[in-house]
């Protein structure tokens, strides 16, 4: 924490947090998190970075101006047995971490819990703040602030030029008609992507992008998107516009076969608690760190 301390006495102006993440999910559920720096007085920029540790959690790492972390912490998110509220686990960054980021702090240990946290369950319309670290004298005070919808308030908004709307989604491949059974409502986000057991998830975007494995595969016209993949052809009739303006627009896909959700926040939410088997899903979000690794 010494060099960070550093850092902040370094001038006279402000950290700025990066836009919040948010996600949506078929299941009824939204989940946002987002980052607060109390009132700095340094003049440095904390960039925050979130990569996907497991099927059911997700590392945040908080980076300098030169790219090292000077903070990373491990969330866990799991849906109650009642599936009607989320159950977050705040965890040290351990072993897993410092072997897939060996550099992340130039080769130190990164800064990061004492210990592990299980918070409160949250239903729908709550949030919870997970305090992470401060320094005294500098005005920095770094707390995480998570908050959930379930149900129908957790359609994530409407579509845009750039933004696709998923709903009621009926799948087709090579003109076969692919039983989606699981939760179907409407997800909304730069970036949507349905999970097909068996084959994985398809990362979809209605812009460029630059990361890795996108291919531009195909197309959107009104409530219909079609792309090929691997030589089949890939439909999806939804139940309103895709996206917004006219309504049509180039589409570029990734596939990630490996892709498995290994925890239960994906699953259908019912009194008789989550599926025990994998299911068709819908998710959408502004950030592709909730998918790829």
């Amino acid at each position: 924490m010494s060099r960070l301390f550093a850092l902040l006495l370094a001038g006279g102006g402000a950290i700025f947090a990066q836009p919040s993440s948010t996600i949506t999910l078929s299941n009824g559920l939204q989940l946002r998190i987002e980052a607060q720096f109390g009132q700095p007085t340094g003049q440095q920029t904390l960039r925050i970075e979130m990569a996907r540790a497991s099927g059911d959690s997700f590392y945040r790492i908080f980076r300098d101006q030169n790219g090292l972390a000077v903070f990373a912490y491990e969330l866990g998110i799991g849906l109650s047995n009642s599936g009607d509220a989320v159950e977050l686990t705040a965890k040290p960054t351990l072993t897993d971490f410092a072997a897939r980021f060996p550099n992340a702090d130039g080769g130190k240990p990164v800064p990061t819990l004492s210990d592990t946290r299980s918070l409160p369950p949250l239903d729908s319309g709550g949030q919870t703040e997970i305090g992470l670290f401060e320094l005294e004298g500098v005005g920095l005070r770094v707390v995480d602030t998570v908050s959930v919808e379930l149900g129908a308030n957790a359609a994530g908004g409407a579509a845009s030029l750039d933004r696709m709307r998923l709903a009621g989604l009926k799948l087709r491949i090579n003109g076969n008609s692919l039983a989606t059974i699981g939760p179907g409502g409407p997800v909304a986000g730069k970036y949507a992507m349905f999970y097909i057991p068996g084959r994985g998830a398809y990362i979809m975007t209605a812009q460029p992008v630059e990361a890795p494995g996108f291919i531009k595969a195909g197309s959107i016209d009104g409530a219909k998107l079609k792309f090929t993949w691997n030589n089949e052809t890939i439909e999806a009739d939804a139940a309103s516009s895709i996206l917004g303006g006219a309504g049509t627009g180039e589409l570029w896909v990734k596939l990630d076969p490996a892709f498995r959700p290994l925890g239960n926040w994906t699953k259908a939410r019912s009194a008789d608690g989550p599926p025990k088997t994998d299911e068709f899903f819908a998710a959408a979000s502004d950030s592709l760190s909730w998918w790829l690794p």
